[in-house]
């Protein structure tokens, strides 16, 4: 253990310090990009010793995880030094600069000293805000780590479009030919798009106030990018209202949100996120708004509605990974998305943040919407020519075309064999087809 404190090494005589080692933590980070907090031991570097309890390792990681911005994961240890224990807490980081208890702090010998408005600018203006160099980083994951399903289906839907202009072949030919693999390793592009060891949290959540005391429905999805935009659209669709109208002859159902606004939000949450152990997309809806956020801020000083307009040209956080998003037609063209969301939502319809935290966009559900119940109904193009469980089918296959034959079953609570009889009878009545193999084709709607 270190003797003396350090623009590295903070000692505290107990965890009734606890906020100023957080503080004293950020400001390490600033000044040298990693840091050690010892609690147990005086300023004179003599060891006091701590009375270990349950909750005091965790107490310490809680209080980092929900004051040190951007986050950390740090590394605490119970030590023994003279017979009495203390505790060490480590961290490292590059994502400058970070704050404690919302201020910024720099390390000067062994001070924490709050950042002047001159110091703060130079953190910012000197950041790369281009995560170019991470993407392309090389990771301990190979080919065997890859969804190839996942990746069948993406080299098809690419080529479609036209977009791609190879067939499918084989996993390394395929990301090779994409960027994301280096000799026989997956660069972190690769991984976080394609590998199928769910690298990423998506956390989703439905609250019946605005308030968020209590949920309705609260749960953590874990997947690679494809997989967490399908069910972050999915349960956006699943929890907005849906009104239906009798036009003519027919029923047709509106969105109380426009489901190409939001999925244009989240696709773009993913496309410009940071990546990081203790970042997470996070999604959740209140009785007055949808709320999408990714841990990756805009570059300051731009703004969503300059790039919307033209004035500012459109800047790319991860240039592989949406160029990868780009090529099935996940993202549709590079700077227009805002300006989509912005034409197909009123002015009065959204508000953003975007802070070093990352960005928050938020739709305003409006007041009709609430008030009226949810209307989950199917149009049935028919005539009523539909049972209920072909209407329940048909409207799951509206919603995502990439649903199995298992997946439909699990959702209905019916049998496969049910399943394959009423895909059957919504194949013969011309309503759907299926497009490419049953492995890595999909459904379309007639």
């Amino acid at each position: 253990m270190e003797k003396r404190e350090s623009e590295t090494v903070e000692f505290k005589k107990t965890t009734n310090e606890l906020k100023e080692g957080v503080i004293s933590l950020a400001s390490m980070l600033n000044k040298s990009g990693t840091g050690t907090v010892y609690f147990g031991i005086k300023n004179d570097g003599s060891v006091y010793g701590l009375e270990i309890g349950q909750h005091t390792t965790s107490d310490i990681a809680r209080a980092i995880k929900d004051h040190l911005k951007p986050s950390v994961v740090p590394t605490i240890e119970l030590l023994t030094e003279n017979e009495k224990q203390i505790v060490a807490v480590r961290a490292q980081g590059e994502d400058t600069p970070y704050s404690a208890y919302g201020r910024y702090y720099v390390r000067s010998d062994d001070e924490d000293l709050i950042m002047t408005n001159a110091q703060l600018e130079s953190f910012f203006t000197g950041k790369s805000y281009d995560y170019s160099k991470w993407e392309k980083e090389t990771t301990d994951y190979g080919i065997d780590d890859v969804d190839e399903e996942l990746l069948i289906r993406y080299v098809n839907q690419g080529y479609e479009c036209g977009r791609i202009g190879f067939l499918y072949r084989d996993v390394r030919t395929t990301l090779s030919k994409l960027e994301l693999l280096n000799s026989d390793r997956l660069n972190n592009a690769g991984y976080y798009l394609f590998s199928n060891r769910k690298p990423l949290l998506l956390k989703l959540a439905t609250y019946p106030t605005d308030e968020r005391v209590s949920f309705s429905d609260l749960r953590q999805f874990r997947g690679n990018i494809f997989e967490c935009i399908d069910e972050a659209v999915k349960y956006v669709t699943n929890n907005i209202r849906w009104r239906a109208e009798i036009r003519g002859m027919e029923r047709v159902e509106t969105p109380e949100i426009p489901v190409a606004a939001f999925r244009e939000i989240i696709v773009n949450s993913f496309a410009h996120m940071k990546v990081n152990l203790s970042s997470y997309n996070e999604i959740y809806i209140t009785p007055t708004r949808v709320h999408i956020y990714n841990p990756g801020s805009l570059v300051p000083g731009t703004d969503p509605e300059l790039f919307s307009n033209g004035t500012q040209g459109s800047m790319i956080r991860n240039p592989l990974i949406a160029t990868v998003l780009y090529y099935n037609k996940t993202i549709d063209a590079f700077g227009t998305g805002f300006e989509r969301v912005f034409r197909l939502c009123g002015k009065d319809s959204y508000r953003y943040r975007n802070n070093q935290f990352g960005f928050t966009f938020e739709f305003i559900r409006s007041k009709e919407s609430i008030n009226d119940p949810i209307n989950d109904s199917i149009n049935d193009p028919t005539g009523g020519g539909l049972t209920d469980n072909e209407s329940s089918v048909l409207k799951l296959l509206g919603r995502d075309q990439r649903y199995s034959k298992s997946d439909l079953a699990k959702k209905t609570g019916k049998s496969t064999a049910t399943i394959q009889r009423i895909i059957r009878k919504l194949t013969d009545k011309g309503l759907i087809k299926r497009i490419g193999s049953n492995k890595a084709g999909y459904w379309t709607m007639l």
